[in-house]
């Protein structure tokens, strides 16, 4: 017989024997219905939830449970605590606070030390005197008859066995403030991996966070150099906060993406030079944004708030258990995100942790923009609301995800995704249409317009002009063809290509249409360098054979870099809104002629995606050619695909 707290006056008893005698000190309990396997009974008052602990049912007595009570809206509503969480850190004494309305008692551990937390309101808070900077420390929770161990779900840092205290002005200070950026159409994103970023490359620190700023005689820069010179404002970090699935120690033993959330506030010992050290985790990490703002280069981070890796491993369930998992109608997890523990982002504690993770980040890094992963699994409410908050931090701050269109239990009104895009301001969304159209539809061999087919070429004018029938402003629209996930660009040309040649031709050109498109450009980590992760498409775990970067400088990147310098000098690429008379699109013979017009100049773009020759008259200075032209009979020849921009001089243009 097990026994449950459904909410604050109903009593769950999973059992079907005859109860002739049931009893909780303090209150009258009423039998209320049978229902299958299970009885309910009422209360005469709502149950003061950490203090009640057992119940008597005929004569025995027996532990009483959290049961469904915390996934009620009644739960959601009472306890809503807006202070500050985790370790609130001073010179002369230390306060710890826990959420969690639950548990019977709250112990904390300091050192060794073990302290009796006082309840409040849903929290458990205690002030130890002293100096406990470096002391590790963790949680002893009682729901019901015994305890169990816990880590701080705030815990801002850690060594290889637990959460650790620190006083982040003791921690390396950073000079550099965040970048200066306007509009979001005037950015332009880089995705990578600390890791890939450097595991092949010549510096000490491979494959961690120092890496990225040592100096590479190969690159004749450190990383975050070469990123700033092709002319990127951000570069884009996968998930960097603690998560499962690699060895901090034995860094070569496996290898992880990120996406498996293991604490929201504290850094992953994988990617510091000494994970056993919290202060060098940290120090790292603000040494790398520093070093990043003093380039005038933004750095961005990939977060996770939609899914936990496992449900048993985070330590939330473990102080007010259910509460911070989605659940559908019939109170089971739900696995939108394909591992049965689902974040429920509605709720005002677990949006308040979401929010206080991104505020430490911004408040205590320098962060300038985060990624979403599967965004469209979070709720509306909560992304508006964090966007508002970050800009008191940051008004330069970047908010952008996966607003895929996914099925979960909120509903369709509340769901983060592309549909739902206008409203939220300020929030941009990955462009799955301008991935298949220019690259081709996932998970097939078909060509995209980038790569050879005529059939996308409505559709590809649509993706250049800023997708004006998905978004209500061009920054919403983030333009990629490749990513971490799915397969890299270069490996889906195989699929139709042998010529080395002609897949480079296709990925340069692919690279080339990005820059020019309405919306903000994004690039994969060594798209430029024509990265193949040898076929595999979903290379989370692959080793570094797979995932690396190979840093082989090809003629391409200069290229790459004087596309990006044109976007930069003309505004015309960048704009904030929709405007028929500065943008004219169409298609003719086969290839599309895109022109951009101001009161001065046009820019006029030939793109072509095949071989055949293209035979126009000179109109003007040539700015940029993705191939060689040539000149036959005062006439211009493109003979390959590629974009070829045109500089006009024109009198004024109403």
């Amino acid at each position: 017989m097990k026994v449950f707290i459904d909410d604050f006056n109903m009593i769950r008893v999973e059992s079907n024997h005859y109860i002739h005698d049931i009893g909780i000190e303090g209150y009258q309990v009423y039998w209320y219905k049978n229902e299958g396997y299970n009885q309910y009974f009422k209360v005469d008052k709502p149950l003061e939830l950490h203090v009640v602990d057992h119940i008597w049912i005929n004569e025995v007595k027996y532990p009483l449970y959290i049961g469904l009570v915390t996934l009620t809206k009644g739960f959601d509503k009472k306890y809503q605590y807006t202070g500050k969480l985790g370790v609130i850190y001073q010179e002369k004494e230390s306060t710890f606070k826990v959420f969690s309305p639950v548990a019977k008692e709250v112990k904390l551990v300091l050192d060794g030390d073990i302290f009796d937390m006082n309840y409040n309101q849903g929290i458990y808070e205690v002030t130890v005197p002293g100096k406990h900077h470096l002391k590790p420390y963790h949680y002893l929770v009682r729901l019901v008859d015994t305890f169990e161990k816990a880590s701080d779900p705030y815990g801002i840092a850690s060594n290889l066995e637990s959460n650790v205290v620190v006083d982040l002005n003791q921690t390396y200070q950073q000079v550099e403030n965040f970048v200066s950026l306007k509009k979001y159409t005037d950015a332009v994103i880089y995705e990578g991996h600390i890791r890939d970023l450097t595991i092949q490359l010549d510096v000490e620190s491979k494959g961690t966070f120092l890496g990225v700023v040592e100096h590479s005689n190969h690159l004749k820069s450190n990383v975050l150099t070469y990123i700033k010179k092709l002319g990127v404002t951000h570069l884009q970090l996968l998930p960097v906060f603690d998560f499962y699935g690699v060895d901090d120690v034995q860094k070569d033993a496996s290898y992880n993406w990120g996406y498996n959330p293991m604490q929201y506030f504290a850094l992953e010992g994988w990617l510091s030079d000494n994970p056993n050290d919290p202060i060098r985790r940290i120090n790292e990490f603000k040494m790398v944004i520093d070093a990043a703002h003093q380039l005038k280069l933004g750095i961005n981070m990939d977060v996770v708030y939609n899914h936990v890796y496992e449900r048993a491993l985070f330590p939330y369930d473990k102080f007010v258990p259910g509460y911070f998992f989605r659940h559908d109608k019939n109170h089971q997890p739900t696995h939108s995100a394909f591992l049965e523990n689902d974040i429920e982002t509605t709720r005002f504690m677990v949006r308040k942790l979401i929010i206080d993770s991104l505020v430490h980040f911004v408040e205590h890094y320098k962060i300038d923009g985060f990624r979403f992963d599967l965004m469209g699994l979070m709720d509306l409410d909560t992304m508006n609301i964090l966007r508002e908050k970050l800009l008191e931090f940051n008004p330069n701050i970047m908010i952008y995800g996966e607003g895929w269109n996914m099925d979960n239990a909120l509903p369709k009104a509340l769901r983060s995704n592309m549909h739902n895009q206008a409203l939220m301001p300020g929030v941009g969304h990955f462009n799955d249409f301008y991935r298949n159209t220019f690259k081709g539809a996932l998970h097939t061999k078909e060509l995209g317009y980038a790569t050879g087919s005529h059939k996308h070429i409505e559709e590809a004018m649509l993706g250049i002009i800023g997708s004006p029938h998905m978004f209500t402003e061009p920054a919403k629209s983030l333009n990629y063809v490749e990513c971490h996930d799915n397969l890299a660009l270069f490996d889906t040309l195989d699929f139709n290509y042998q010529d080395e040649k002609v897949k480079k031709t296709y990925q340069d050109f692919a690279n080339h249409l990005i820059a020019i498109s309405q919306g903000v450009p994004f690039y994969h980590a060594g798209q430029e360098l024509y990265r193949t992760k040898m076929g595999v498409e979903n290379s989370y775990n692959s080793p570094d054979a797979i995932n690396k970067i190979i840093w082989k400088i090809d003629k391409s990147v200069s290229n790459f870099k004087k596309i990006l310098k044109i976007r930069k000098k003309y505004p015309l690429y960048r704009l904030n809104h929709y405007d028929d008379k500065a943008v004219e699109i169409r298609h003719e013979n086969g290839y599309i002629l895109y022109t951009l017009k101001s009161k001065t100049y046009e820019l006029v773009h030939y793109i072509k995606n095949d071989y055949k020759p293209l035979v126009i008259n000179p109109i003007g200075k040539l700015l940029f050619n993705s191939k060689k032209t040539q000149v036959e009979h005062d006439k211009i020849v493109f003979n390959e695909p590629g974009v070829y921009i045109y500089y006009k001089k024109v009198g004024n243009i109403s």
